[in-house]
């Protein structure tokens, strides 16, 4: 798709709210589960829930609610009112994130499409980003609802799609800011245009698999590196039937894929740069530079977090690095189209 024949400020003002709200979705959601915070709303409620109990009774009624949950009848039984408020008031504020966030997108869509100030390529470009929002929420909530059936744990691949979806969102309207801004892309090596999207390919991958982790609280054990329990493959990696379970809720192996699929991205990274370096426009050699440099920081981050037992700031940021990575990515990629 050709640059966007559009360069106005207010517009791209709305595109960078629109992603710097996904970012902020992303912490927030990130924080809420490594404080199990995500679980303490059991009830979906769009409209009404945007105001948090404000009365003695009003949060008897909410609390009265969890304690129907598996969380609290399995694990915080203990929990009087106040203890719920200190898990309540996350989730509470993801939850209120998330529709500002959806406003964010749909309002200045309507009021620009009502002025005219959009042109049809970006009107409809941004009305799938907001349709992709709004399948994000739902996403969200089936996640939250499948920890609320029988085990108090939200299901990994759940939450997997709701953070991959998350990063999908960021990355679709980043490359729309990149095309309005007109920025350059060259002539480039197909094998190089091609080597790259493979790259994000596998990182999109690593990000998946790190949801897998969060999300069976794979991090808390084996919290060593480069080995597991004093070995590279853990014993009882695959004890699961079928086989295929293994590598989506089984702990050990979940966090070992997780640690290789580093290692391959880290290999694969540095590989791609060796092909690529000769072959790219010397204007883009740059951004390779700092592929490298924000790879090398997310491998770092992911190590600290684990022999940290998943620091909370350490997860957090090595989550947000996760964004700037695929920023990286994208812009590496917009900038080497493919030959027809």
């Amino acid at each position: 798709m050709q640059p966007l024949p559009i360069h106005l400020p207010s517009i791209s003002r709305w595109l960078i709210a629109c992603m710097a709200m996904v970012v902020l979705m992303v912490l927030i959601g990130g924080v809420t589960r490594l404080t199990e915070s995500g679980l303490s709303i059991v009830e979906w409620k769009p409209i009404t829930g945007i105001l948090p109990p404000l009365s003695k009774d009003a949060w008897q009624r909410e609390f009265t609610e969890y304690q129907s949950s598996p969380e609290f009848i399995h694990k915080n039984a203990h929990f009087t009112v106040e203890d719920f408020k200190g898990i309540f008031w996350l989730e509470y504020i993801h939850r209120v994130a998330g529709r500002i966030t959806g406003l964010v997108f749909l309002l200045p869509w309507i009021y620009f499409a009502t002025k005219r100030m959009l042109p049809a390529p970006l009107l409809k470009r941004m009305a799938i980003a907001g349709i992709l929002v709004a399948a994000q929420g739902t996403v969200g909530w089936i996640m939250v609802a499948s920890g609320l059936e029988n085990q108090p744990r939200v299901a990994p691949i759940k939450l997997g799609i709701h953070l991959t979806l998350a990063f999908s969102i960021f990355a679709y309207v980043y490359w729309t800011w990149l095309q309005i801004h007109g920025q350059p892309r060259h002539s480039s090596h197909r094998g190089a245009a091609i080597a790259a999207r493979a790259l994000l390919f596998l990182t999109a991958i690593q990000i998946f698999l790190g949801a897998l982790v969060a999300g069976l609280d794979a991090g808390l054990i084996y919290n060593t590196y480069p080995l597991m329990d004093g070995k590279l493959v853990p014993n009882g990696i695959a004890l699961l039937e079928p086989w295929w379970l293994n590598h989506l809720e089984h702990v050990p192996m979940v966090q070992f894929q997780h640690r290789m699929a580093a290692v391959v991205l880290v290999i694969a990274t540095f590989a791609f740069m060796y092909y690529a370096y000769p072959r790219m426009h010397i204007m883009e050699r740059e951004r390779l530079k700092n592929l490298m440099w924000v790879l090398l920081l997310q491998f770092a981050l992911g190590i600290y977090t684990l022999i940290s037992v998943v620091n909370i700031w350490l997860a957090s940021l090595h989550q947000l690095n996760a964004l700037l990575l695929i920023a990286v990515l994208v812009r590496i990629i917009y900038a080497l189209p493919l030959k027809k």
